[in-house]
C-alpha cells in the first residue's frame, strides 16, 4: 500500500469521527432529559416503564419472563401480546444496571446510532461527503425522532436506526449484512415482518433487480415469522400475539378512519417538517411506512395508539425511518436534477443547503423548549428528584410492597411489586395486606390507610406530602 492510499484510508476512517460526534451530543442531550422525566416522574408513562423495568429486572436476576405490577399480563415473553425478538437481549443489557434511567439510556443510546446509517445513506445517495452532513440533519435533527427517543422504553423505537441500517446496507449491495439488518429490524415487533419485506423495492434498479431483494428480505422475515409462532404456538394469555393492534386493522373491515383534521394539523403533518416533504418525491421508499401510517390512523381512539405529542407515539417509530430514507432519496433528485440549471447550480445548492439547515435552526427551537432539551456534552444526574424515590431506597430488595399504579416505578426493580388498585388482587387474591412487607398509599385513598391502620404492627415508616409508607410486618 503506498502513501497516498494509506492516507486516503486514513481520510476514510476518520470521516466517521462526523456522526461519532454527532451522535455522542444527541445522545447525551436525549438522555439527561430522559433521565430527568423519569426520576421527576414526569414520564409518558411511569405505569408502563414500570411493567418493562420488573420484567427485565426479573428476567435478569432470575432468568424468568414474571411480572406482578400490572393487571393481566402473563408470565411469559409475550407478556403483552407482542413477539419481540429483542427482549431477552435488552433484558441481558438490563443486568448491567437494574434501573429504569439506564433502560431508558440503552433505548436513547441505541436511537443514537442510527446517525452512522444516515451518514453512510447520505453519502451513497448524494455521492459526496456532504450528503452524509444532510443524512445527519434529516435523522438527528428531525424534531419527531427526539419526541419518540423520549417515549421513555418502548420496544418499537429501536426499529428506528435498525430500518434506516437495512435500507442503507440494501443500497450497498451488501445481501449478507441486508438480511442481517432486516432480521434485527423485525425482531422488534412482529408488525415489522411485512415492512422489512418491501425495503426492496426501494433499491435502485429494474423491477427484476428490486424483487430480488425482496425476496432476501422476505426470506428472512417469514423464517423469523414462523420461528416466533412456533415458539407461541401454545400461547394463551393477555393479548393475541402476532396481532395485537394491527388485528383491528385486518379483523374490523372495511376500516375506519378515526383521526381528525385537527389530528392531521397538530400532529401527522409534523413529520413532513422542516424538510421532510421531500420524502413524497420518493414514493417507493416511502411505500413501506404507509401501512404503518394506516394502522395509526384506524387504530381505535384511546387505545395506546395517540395523536399528541404527550402521549403514546411510539407506534410511529416505523414511520419515521421511512420518511428520514425516503427525504434523503428526494434531496438527492433534487440534486441530480439540479444538472439542468447549467451554472446555476452551485448558486442554487448552496441557497438549498442554506434554506434547509435555517428552517431546520427555526424549527429546532420551538421543539427543544416544547421537549425541555438542554444541548449537553456529557451525562448528568437530575437535579430533581421526586422524594418517594428516597422514601423507598431502603426497603430491601426482597421485601414485598405496593402502591397506586401511578407510584409504580419507585419500587418496580423488584420481583414481588404489585398495585393495590389494580394488579393486588388479582396476582395475590384474597391476600391483601398479608401478602406485603410494605405499602406506599397514597394519602387521598382513606379507605386503605383505614384498612392499613388496623392491622396489627403495621408501623409509619415516613411519608411526602402525596404518599406515606408503612411497614406491615415488623
Amino acid at each position: 500500500m503506498t502513501a497516498s492510499s494509506r492516507a486516503a484510508a486514513l481520510r476514510s476512517s476518520l470521516i466517521w469521527l462526523i456522526p461519532a460526534a454527532a451522535a455522542w451530543i444527541w445522545f447525551c442531550t436525549i438522555a439527561n432529559r430522559s433521565a430527568a422525566q423519569v426520576m421527576q416522574l414526569d414520564n409518558v408513562e411511569s405505569y408502563a416503564l414500570a411493567v418493562f423495568t420488573q420484567i427485565f429486572w426479573i428476567w435478569s436476576e432470575e432468568g424468568q419472563w414474571a411480572q406482578t405490577i400490572h393487571f393481566g399480563y402473563v408470565d411469559s415473553w409475550m407478556w403483552s401480546g407482542h413477539r419481540v425478538g429483542w427482549l431477552p437481549i435488552i433484558g441481558w443489557l438490563f443486568g448491567i444496571n437494574p434501573d429504569p434511567v439506564w433502560l431508558c439510556r440503552m433505548q436513547i443510546g441505541l436511537v443514537s446510532l442510527g446517525a452512522f446509517p444516515a451518514f453512510g445513506l447520505g453519502r451513497l445517495v448524494i455521492g459526496r461527503v456532504w450528503g452524509g452532513l444532510a443524512g445527519l440533519v434529516l435523522y438527528l435533527g428531525y424534531p419527531p425522532l427526539a419526541a419518540i427517543a423520549l417515549q421513555d422504553y418502548q420496544d418499537l423505537i429501536l426499529a428506528m436506526p435498525l430500518l434506516l441500517f437495512a435500507i442503507w446496507q440494501s443500497r450497498r449491495r451488501r445481501p449478507i449484512a441486508f438480511c442481517i439488518a432486516v432480521l434485527a429490524a423485525a425482531m422488534v415487533r412482529e408488525e415489522l415482518i411485512p415492512m422489512v419485506i418491501l425495503i426492496g423495492l426501494a433499491v435502485p434498479g429494474t423491477i427484476r433487480q428490486r424483487a430480488s431483494w425482496m425476496a432476501r428480505a422476505g426470506g428472512v422475515a417469514l423464517a423469523y415469522g414462523a420461528v416466533i409462532w412456533w415458539l407461541g404456538r401454545d400461547f394463551s394469555g393477555y393479548d393475541n400475539p402476532m396481532l395485537s393492534h394491527t388485528g383491528d386493522m385486518v379483523l374490523l373491515w372495511p376500516p375506519v378512519l378515526t383521526r381528525t383534521a385537527d389530528d392531521l394539523h397538530n400532529f401527522y403533518l409534523a413529520f413532513l417538517k422542516p424538510v421532510h416533504f421531500l420524502a413524497l418525491l420518493s414514493p417507493l421508499t416511502l411505500l413501506p411506512a404507509l401501512g404503518g401510517l394506516f394502522f395509526h390512523l384506524t387504530a381505535p381512539a384511546h387505545g395506546g395508539v395517540d395523536s399528541t405529542w404527550q402521549g403514546h407515539i411510539h407506534h410511529m417509530a416505523p414511520v419515521v425511518a421511512f420518511v428520514v430514507a425516503a427525504s434523503l432519496d428526494g434531496l438527492g433528485l433534487a440534486v441530480r436534477t439540479s444538472v439542468r440549471l447549467g451554472r446555476l447550480r452551485l448558486v442554487a445548492l448552496v441557497v438549498g443547503a442554506g434554506l434547509g439547515l435555517a428552517s431546520t435552526a427555526a424549527l429546532a427551537a420551538p421543539w427543544m423548549h416544547f421537549l425541555h432539551l438542554q444541548p449537553s456534552l456529557w451525562l448528568t444526574e437530575p437535579t430533581s428528584v421526586a422524594p418517594e424515590w428516597a422514601l423507598v431506597a431502603d426497603i430491601p430488595s426482597d421485601a414485598s410492597v405496593a402502591t397506586d399504579t401511578r407510584m409504580s416505578l419507585v419500587i418496580a426493580a423488584r420481583r414481588h411489586a404489585y398495585t393495590y388498585d389494580e394488579s393486588l388482587a388479582e396476582k395475590r387474591p384474597g391476600e391483601g395486606l398479608d401478602a406485603l412487607d410494605y405499602i406506599l398509599v397514597r394519602n387521598r385513598d382513606k379507605d386503605w390507610i383505614d384498612l392499613i391502620l388496623s392491622s396489627p404492627g403495621a408501623a409509619r415508616v415516613g411519608g411526602t406530602e402525596d404518599y406515606t409508607l408503612y411497614q406491615l410486618s415488623p
